[in-house]
């Protein structure tokens, strides 16, 4: 007898623990292990709300984490109702390509930090985090997501933070994430990893590559795009490609000459 599995069929769980990052963002961890690499992402669905594509957060083997921005029907119901089921679907897409660069750098705007968190954690396990340097920028201090990894990875890895606008209480780099850029030119012969709102993502590639950074070695998440996880929909569709099929991880020098990639 042949099986057939149906792709949309979810496996529906509770989360053992839920934290409140900021305001609008949450991290929510479930029992079952991370089978997914950094990069890759699941479909997380509420019975009569909707679905959502969701990075994972944690790296090969860890317990699966999501850390959502809670912006739409599905991931501001999962805010509001803490004890619900919650379905699953995944893992989906490509990962980031890090084994085998000389140096990692990886760049994340907002809510783009938590597919960094599983690379960070998937570098860890191999014991490869002296090739990783990680360049954060969040709104305000109060807009920053990890802030108690964040103080455990400043000892482990080289991890620059700042932010657009600061308060009387904070202490470190203020200005957009491309200000950190410069800092980082002596990696210029490794990749670069982007990932967050397009408008950040576009001005970053620029500034990586003035500081001599090859488009073939700059890679660019456009999860953004993804829609219902196996590019049937066709909703993901840039150029040639369904993001959902073929990403969401795309060399820039793919996808330079598409004029929908930073929109």
């Amino acid at each position: 007898m042949i099986t057939i599995k149906n792709e949309y069929l979810p496996e529906k769980m509770k989360p053992i623990r839920f934290r409140m990052e900021t305001d609008d963002t949450y991290t929510i961890v479930f029992s079952k292990r991370t089978m997914s690499h950094a990069g890759q992402f699941y479909m997380l669905s509420v019975d009569g709300v909707g679905e959502s594509p969701i990075s994972v957060a944690s790296g090969f083997g860890n317990p699966l984490t999501f850390s959502i921005k809670a912006v739409g029907s599905v991931t501001k119901y999962i805010m509001d109702h803490r004890d619900s089921a919650i379905g699953l679907r995944g893992p989906y897409g490509n990962a980031w390509p890090w084994k085998g660069a000389d140096h990692i750098v990886a760049i994340a705007g907002g809510i783009g930090i938590p597919p960094i968190k599983a690379l960070i954690e998937d570098m860890e396990s191999e014991g490869n985090l002296g090739d990783l340097t990680v360049l954060y920028g969040a709104r305000s201090p109060k807009d920053i997501v990890y802030k108690n990894e964040i103080e455990a990875w400043k000892k482990e890895l080289d991890f620059r933070i700042t932010v657009d606008n600061g308060d009387p209480s904070w202490k470190g780099n203020v200005g957009v994430v491309t200000t950190l850029i410069p800092g980082v030119e002596r990696y210029k012969n490794g990749s670069a990893f982007v990932i967050g709102p397009p408008i950040m993502m576009k001005f970053s590639v620029q500034e990586l590559i003035k500081h001599g950074f090859s488009p073939e070695n700059i890679y660019l998440s456009l999860e953004r795009r993804m829609e219902c996880g196996i590019g049937v929909c066709g909703h993901c569709n840039i150029g040639q490609w369904y993001v959902c099929e073929s990403g969401p991880i795309f060399r820039y020098s793919d996808v330079m000459n598409e004029p929908e990639v930073f929109l």
